[in-house]
């Protein structure tokens, strides 16, 4: 079975923050501990789409992430209500890599090590070579490796939804 997993990221060390966003967006939601400043949610909604709700309530900086193994990642970063980086690498038929916004700064400034340089991050993006996309460490999780994020393997609603919470992840429910 492959993977198929979608997650918002919002940076803050307040878990607090992310209940606050999905009560005013009204969504049902489960949040997990923040790690390294990022606090992991995912909510009811069209899957794979980005919630209107949330990014017209987003606080801050926020990420929206997908991996689906068998055939794409995407990765789109919002500050506030604006979308300020939007990518997509699709390999169903053939590897099509689409940066509609696409400003590495943007990814820069979320890195956890100051000293990975640009031309490391962009390969991280600019990779169409299929051992890189199959290999042990898959470019999207290279990416969530380096900006610290820890809850983005098998994480979606649908995969949480009437399933026992692990520790650490909790139910706001505004249904």
């Amino acid at each position: 079975m492959s993977e198929f997993s979608e997650s918002y990221h919002l940076k803050t060390k307040n878990q607090e923050d992310v209940v606050e966003l999905l009560k005013k967006a009204e969504k049902k939601g489960y949040v997990f501990e923040e790690a390294n400043g990022w606090v992991t949610f995912v909510c009811n909604g069209n899957q794979f789409q980005v919630d209107e709700g949330i990014i017209s309530h987003n606080p801050g900086v926020l990420l929206h992430y997908i991996y689906a193994g068998d055939h794409c990642w995407e990765l789109k970063i919002f500050k506030k209500n604006e979308l300020v980086f939007d990518y997509k690498c699709e390999w169903t038929d053939e590897i099509h890599i689409e940066k509609n916004i696409y400003d590495i700064n943007v990814i820069k400034e979320l890195f956890l090590d100051p000293e990975v340089s640009l031309d490391d991050i962009e390969a991280i993006f600019i990779n169409e070579d299929e051992d890189a996309i199959f290999g042990e460490i898959p470019p999207a999780h290279q990416f969530s490796d380096l900006i610290g994020l820890v809850n983005v393997e098998w994480v979606s609603f649908d995969y949480l939804e009437g399933r026992e919470l692990e520790d650490g992840i909790f139910t706001v429910n505004n249904t």
